[in-house]
């Protein structure tokens, strides 16, 4: 029997057709694919305050899931250039899964104000209101403080705040409040040096008492004997001798009334300046207006300060 070769011609042209109406197309849908561009974003999900009964309990791998989503349409509306609409709401969403969670926190400045096209003054706003979230709900870590305290002090009034500059001032002062809250937390570590710069910026926007009174405080917190140093060479600078040394022998009277009074526990965590200076029995009915007779410390530092003017 002859094969049929007619049909097997018949076959490869209709083959061969169809190819080439399959490239045709291909290449006008990829042309069209080339000039559609994602203008908006959609946000999918309900509003923040529900989404613990849309996770049915899973709210930690819920709040996994949101991260990992928001780290890659970050860097997806980057390379696209266009702004990221949704990762507000997804910060709330994930907040609202999981309040405690440390990194979203550490990161949020970066990933809602890092943007390809200019940062909406809402959006800053909205930035530092989950900051605020982050040491409201873990008011112990000294760098949640830290970072919200560059961010209102330095970040966004020098970047953000043009659109209502009347900002600034209040940003700034309020800024150098958590800083100094940070350096307190972070008596032990470096975060002391970093919230340094408050003072700093303090004396270039010309608030010289207030620079002063935060490196007094600064002096007054830390256990780290070469930040004092630099400390008191700022002090000397802005003081004078006299004065500096005032501060310094505070700090002395202090640290030697510790060491009298309670050897077992370290100023380093704080314990020693939440029991208070200890009363002594002469000291009954308040009579001696010295600070060995003081019961805070506030009206021991007074009583100190006065004692030493009347010594001079």
């Amino acid at each position: 029997m002859r094969p049929p070769w007619r049909e097997v011609g018949v076959l490869v042209a209709v083959l061969g057709a169809a190819y080439g109406l399959v490239s045709s197309a291909r290449v006008h849908l990829g042309r069209m694919h080339e000039q559609i561009k994602e203008a908006r974003d959609v946000y999918p999900l309900p509003p923040s305050s529900q989404l613990r009964v849309v996770s049915l309990g899973y709210d930690a791998a819920l709040a996994d899931v949101l991260w990992a989503h928001t780290l890659v349409a970050q860097g997806l509306h980057l390379t696209e250039r266009r702004r990221f609409e949704n990762v507000v709401q997804l910060y709330a969403a994930i907040n609202e899964l999981d309040p405690a969670w440390r990194t979203p926190y550490l990161l949020a400045d970066a990933l809602i104000t890092l943007q390809s096209v200019p940062v909406e003054l809402n959006e800053v706003k909205a930035t530092r209101v989950i900051l605020e979230r982050g040491v409201e709900h873990r008011p112990s870590d000294a760098e949640l403080w830290l970072n919200l305290g560059q961010f209102v002090a330095f970040t966004a009034p020098g970047s953000y705040l043009d659109e209502q500059p009347e900002l600034i001032p209040t940003w700034r002062e309020q800024g150098l409040v958590y800083l100094e809250r940070a350096a307190e937390l972070g008596a032990e570590s470096n975060l002391g040096w970093q919230a340094l710069g408050g003072a700093s910026r303090l004396l270039r926007t010309g608030h010289r008492d207030a620079a002063i009174r935060y490196y007094e405080k600064q002096y007054a917190i830390t256990d780290d004997p070469e930040l004092r140093t630099v400390i008191e060479g700022h002090l000397l600078h802005l003081l004078g001798e006299r004065e500096k040394g005032r501060v310094v022998l505070r700090r002395k009277a202090f640290d030697a009334l510790r060491d009298s009074e309670v050897q077992w526990l370290s100023d380093r965590d704080g314990l020693f300046l939440l029991l208070g200076p200890q009363v002594k029995p002469e000291c009954a009915g308040g009579g001696q207006p010295t600070s060995e007779c003081s019961s805070t410390w506030l009206e021991w530092s007074r009583r100190l300060r006065t004692n030493q003017a009347d010594e001079e």
